[in-house]
């Protein structure tokens, strides 16, 4: 935490006197004041303090309480105020001789300029921290860029009875929740697939409850195994708490231990032993949630109270299958295929399985243009929603999998957007339909609505490649090619194998006919070894175009014997040239189905046929945006 004096340096220029007795008055107020909240004073830095606290709650409350006391004393000394601003961050700093430096010192001095007079700034860092637990609303500020700091800060305040009218918007803080990988402690280790099930189940049950954010599954399993202090989990989770526990199945019954942890004052919320039989587990989950969001203090509308206590399905053997449908999905080397079967075998046991049709609905689309072409897997998979929809009209699964049917299919982007919106209201945690419904509002050029919601993914999924990558790609588009390198370097390149991190840097060099920039980075990602067809894209966007023609050779060869996505042999051929070629593809992949240019038809491999009237025609056949508003697409020289 930093203070500051407003208005101390003026103030000494004219009455120096004056001035050093305010600041010794201060002292005097502020001193005792983060001495109660437990506070390290680490330096004066002249007319303020540099603060260091065990939480960000106690930061916070600290700089609530000093802001209060000096309001109350400003009142009776009106004409010589002493108004301060704070700026409060969350992050990690070394200490070295009674001082301490880091990162997230300077963000923390930075933050403290967004702060108005007798206002308190804060980082979005801070916010999962407070949620419930101040007296005051918090406000977004949106986000602002500081000199010293690479991107753009999201700033937010403490409204205070004496705030000045607010900026943006009110923020509602949703306790932030990982539910880690429970351990399987069965005798039989071939039910693995239970524990990592209800790992999964929990994410989904407690996903349904607005007022609580879960952490993205995909994020949670990366630190699966690891014995990690609660604090790094929530630190690097971006969690307020979290939920753990292990899972011990033999015969038909069941032991689930949990506790849900604070992850500020590591203080346990709640633990509980479920020693149930097995048909008893969605009670048991409907406990959880309803705990958990007891502890939490979230109040549950009736609606999410009858969602918690639904269950499943009444057939334990088919229930059995799903899970172990599950299983295999988050594998580290997840097998669709055997998760397909699965969820088939599932709705055999048990034909009213809505949760069955729906992942298996939404695994068939997932494949259209990837690994199915859309004339084997569409006619089923509407037949699976609508299934799916009948028998439990509030599956956000199934209409996550309607709205991409819509997407893919049918390039009805009004039922899809419709489709992805309900998905995400019955479960707001759900980073996947955030994620799908990211690529709708880019395809539709709706860059900062797109933004807005890969930043909610990346809150609810911290560790996801894909959403961190998305975000890039709406940068370039939006002509920010500055934002998209430092954002690459920053906070991509963890994700990303050296190979896949200097290719990324080359195609934002090349969207802005970056020649220079981006063959170095070529070179660098090509002595790496290993083609991608990026990589011959961007080589040919630069005058090499022999990578991209062996690499259409080879597809097409490929495509005489089995499935190859046409809109792979449509970019290569366009990317060399080939603009006969390239529009025959596309129209094929139009006719059969697959339709997958809506994805595309914004990167540099359609360059050289952008301007093509049969390209064109094309996009508007899709209902696309025919060009891009934001810069103009050229070509490299």
């Amino acid at each position: 935490m930093f203070t500051d004096m407003v208005g101390f340096t003026s103030s000494a220029q004219r009455h120096e006197a004056e001035a050093l007795e305010l600041l010794r008055e201060q002292e005097q107020i502020v001193r005792p004041i983060v001495g109660e909240f437990g506070g390290r004073e680490i330096k004066s830095t002249g007319d303020g303090f540099l603060i260091e606290f065990s939480s960000a709650l106690r930061a916070a409350e600290c700089a609530i309480e000093i802001l209060t006391r000096l309001h109350d004393r400003n009142a009776a000394e009106q004409a010589h105020p002493i108004r301060l601003r704070i700026g409060v961050h969350v992050g990690d700093v070394e200490s070295r001789n009674s001082d301490i430096f880091g990162d997230a010192v300077n963000v923390a001095a930075r933050i403290l300029t967004a702060a108005e007079p007798e206002g308190i700034a804060l980082t979005e860092q801070v916010v999962p921290h407070l949620h419930n637990r101040l007296a005051f609303p918090v406000e977004s500020l949106g986000t602002r860029d500081f000199r010293g700091v690479e991107r753009p800060v999201p700033v937010y305040r403490v409204v205070l009875p004496w705030s000045g009218p607010g900026q943006v918007s009110v923020v509602r803080l949703y306790p932030r929740v990982a539910i880690m990988p429970l351990r399987n402690i069965s005798p039989d280790p071939n039910d693995a697939y239970f524990a990592d099930g209800m790992t999964e189940e929990l994410i989904s049950v407690l996903g349904q409850v607005r007022e609580l954010r879960i952490i993205s599954r995909s994020s949670v399993d990366r630190l699966k195994g690891q014995d990690r202090p609660i604090q790094d989990i929530g630190r690097e989770l971006g969690a307020s708490a979290v939920l753990e526990g292990s899972v011990r199945k033999a015969g038909d019954r069941m032991r689930i231990s949990l506790q849900l942890v604070d992850v500020a004052s590591q203080e346990g919320l709640w633990t509980q032993t479920f020693d149930r039989q097995l048909n008893d587990i969605f009670a048991v989950q409907a406990e959880v949630g309803e705990r958990t969001a007891a502890s939490l203090r979230v109040r549950l509308l009736g609606s999410e109270r009858t969602a918690l206590t639904r269950p499943l399905t009444n057939n334990l053997a088919a229930y059995g299958l799903y899970l172990q449908g599950i299983h295999e999905l988050h594998l580290p080397r997840k097998d669709n295929a055997k998760a397909v079967g699965l969820f088939r075998k599932a709705i055999e046991e048990d034909p009213s399985f809505a949760a069955a049709y729906a992942h298996l609905a939404s695994q068939l689309v997932g494949s259209i243009g990837e690994t199915s072409s859309a004339r084997e897997v569409v006619p089923e998979a509407r037949n699976l929603i609508a299934k799916a929809l009948d028998l439990d009209p509030q599956s956000s699964v199934a209409h996550m999998a309607k709205a991409n049917l819509a997407m893919q299919g049918d390039l009805n982007w009004a039922i899809a957007e419709a489709e992805f919106r309900r998905a995400i209201e019955l479960n707001p945690s759900d980073a996947d339909s955030r994620l799908w419904y990211s690529l709708l509002l880019r395809a539709l050029q709706r860059y900062s609505e797109a933004a807005e919601q890969l930043r909610t993914v990346i809150e609810l999924d911290p560790l996801s490649r894909g959403a961190f990558a998305l975000l890039v790609s709406v940068m370039r588009l939006t002509g920010d090619l500055e934002g998209a390198e430092q954002f690459t370097r920053s906070s991509l390149q963890g994700f990303l194998t050296p190979q896949e991190f200097h290719t990324t840097l080359a195609y934002s060099y090349s969207y802005g006919n970056h020649a220079d920039e981006a063959r170095q980075e070529i070179e660098r990602a090509s002595s790496l070894g290993g083609v991608t067809l990026d990589l011959v894209v961007i080589k040919a966007k630069f005058g090499d175009p022999g990578g991209a023609r062996a690499m259409l050779e080879e597809a097409e060869r490929k495509a005489v014997e089995g499935y190859v996505p046409l809109l792979n042999l449509a970019s290569l051929a366009a990317s060399v040239g080939d603009a006969d070629k390239a529009i025959a593809y596309l129209e094929k992949d139009f006719l059969d189905g697959d339709r997958g240019l809506w994805f595309t038809y914004q990167g540099i491999s359609f360059d050289p046929i952008r301007s093509d009237p049969r390209f064109v025609r094309l996009l508007e056949r899709y209902n696309l945006p025919t060009s891009a508003p934001f810069f103009r697409w050229g070509r490299a020289t």
